[in-house]
Parts: structure tokens; C-alpha cells; sequence
């Protein structure tokens, strides 16, 4: 074994812009396989069915879901970062009243919550039930988006439990997760659990989720169209995700 792992964000980096995972990608990822390397991803997808097929075409060793919440190896969950339910609830029922208008969308899964459709839905069957936040069904919530026009001018950090904390995204949005369901932790969390050092880790992404992952490896390599501030953070920068980046660094750097 090289006792060397290898972190792949999905969405902007091993996906192209269509959702197509490129059999050139899958091919070079499974020669890295053969050749000792552990293969990770980090998604901020869920671990639906449809999710799980289309992982099912790598092979992979660990797996992170919501971007940490819910850490695998294999079937095995090793590491569950969920937000407590009732506090969860009351901080969004108090965010609400204090802020109406708001949107906001909650995975507890198997269902996704929007307060906007006034109901949640199925993430399986698609099946819809009239829902608000006094009568959400009590699950583990993975993660919380919030939407708002005034969203910069809302003191997000007045709200959130100690166990919580957010981010704003590109797309004018900002998440609510468990401290601990961030990128940074899950690589930290591979490294204890295969004893790979994290200076031996390679790590792909393209947004501000990825920027904790590739500052604690060994090898940080941002996607063409990654975000400027995560390409400050690299040492590499390679093709986009649409013209086989993953591929064509992995084709160069590794398999050479």
C-alpha cells in the first residue's frame, strides 16, 4: 500500500457541469486504486439511492454525506454530526418570527423541509405532507439552508447553537450544520481512522466548503473554475470540471 489518500469533492470537480461523472475520471481514480491509493469523497449531497448509484461507479473507501454530517467507511458509519432537534427547531422557530419571510429549507432525513412549500417532502418516494415548523416530524437534522433578501443583515451567529455554525455560499445562501460537518474535520477524521498522516492526502475541490479540506493536506488542488479564494489555498490548479480536471491532474501527477 502507498499509504496515500486521495479527497474528492463531487459537485464542480468530479462531476461536469451536466451532473456526468466522465468515464476518463472513473478509469484514472480506479488505476489509482490498483495502485494502493485510498480513495475519499465529500459531498454536501445526501445519502439517497440515486446518490449511492452514482457513487457506485468509484471506488471509493470513506465517504462523507452534507459535507461531514454523516461520516462511512464502506456501509459502516464511524461518525454521525447531526443538530439536535428541539434546540435546532426553536432557534429556527425564533429566526422566523423575528425574521418573516425567510426561507428555509431543513434535511431530516428521509425528508426535506421548506417553509415556503409549507410542507416537507419524501427524498425517495417523493411523497408530500402539509408541514410547518411546530409539527416537524422529530428526526436527526443533517442540514439547514436559509434563504433571505436581507440575509447579510440577519445576525445568524446570535441564533445558532453552541453545536451549530454556518457559512454563506456563492449562491447568496447560507448553511446551518453541526460544527463539526465541515471538510477540515472529515480529512482530519480519515487520517486518524487509516492512519495516513495528512501530509500524504491529496485534495480536489472548487467552492468555499473546500477551502478547510485543502489547507490540512499535504496536496491541495483547485478546480479551474474553482473560486479565486479557494485557489489562493492550493498548491495546484488544474482544468475545469467540465474539460476532465480531476483526470488530467491525477493523468500528470500521479500515473505519469
Amino acid at each position: 500500500m502507498n499509504n496515500q489518500m486521495l479527497f474528492f469533492d463531487v459537485d464542480g470537480t468530479l462531476l461536469d457541469s451536466n451532473g456526468i461523472l466522465s468515464p476518463i475520471t472513473i478509469k484514472l481514480i480506479q488505476e489509482c486504486k490498483h495502485n494502493g491509493y485510498f480513495i475519499g469523497l465529500i459531498t454536501a449531497r445526501s445519502r439517497s439511492k440515486k446518490n449511492l448509484q452514482l457513487f457506485k461507479q468509484l471506488p471509493y473507501d470513506f465517504i462523507a454525506f452534507y459535507n461531514g454530517a454523516q461520516i462511512y467507511v464502506g456501509n459502516h458509519l464511524i461518525d454521525n454530526n447531526i443538530l439536535p432537534f428541539k434546540q435546532t427547531v426553536m432557534m429556527l422557530q425564533t429566526l422566523n418570527n423575528d425574521f418573516p419571510g425567510t426561507l428555509m429549507d431543513v434535511h431530516l432525513e428521509p425528508w426535506n423541509f421548506s417553509n415556503v412549500c409549507g410542507g416537507i417532502r419524501h427524498m425517495e418516494t417523493s411523497e408530500k405532507k402539509a408541514c410547518t415548523l411546530n409539527d416537524l416530524p422529530e428526526l436527526d437534522i443533517q442540514r439547514i439552508r436559509i434563504e433571505s433578501g436581507i440575509l447579510k443583515n440577519i445576525p445568524l451567529q446570535d441564533y445558532i447553537t453552541c453545536e451549530s455554525s454556518f457559512y454563506y455560499t456563492r449562491y447568496n445562501d447560507a448553511i446551518i450544520v453541526h460544527k463539526n460537518a465541515n471538510k477540515g474535520y472529515v480529512v482530519k477524521k480519515a487520517s486518524e481512522y487509516f492512519n495516513i498522516p495528512l501530509k500524504q492526502m491529496v485534495a480536489f475541490g472548487d467552492d468555499v466548503t473546500d477551502i478547510d479540506m485543502v489547507k490540512n493536506v499535504g496536496i491541495g488542488v483547485a478546480m479551474g473554475n474553482a473560486i479565486p479564494e479557494l485557489k489562493e489555498s492550493t498548491s495546484y490548479v488544474t482544468e475545469t470540471n467540465d474539460k476532465n480536471g480531476v483526470a488530467t491532474w491525477i493523468a500528470k501527477y500521479i500515473l505519469q
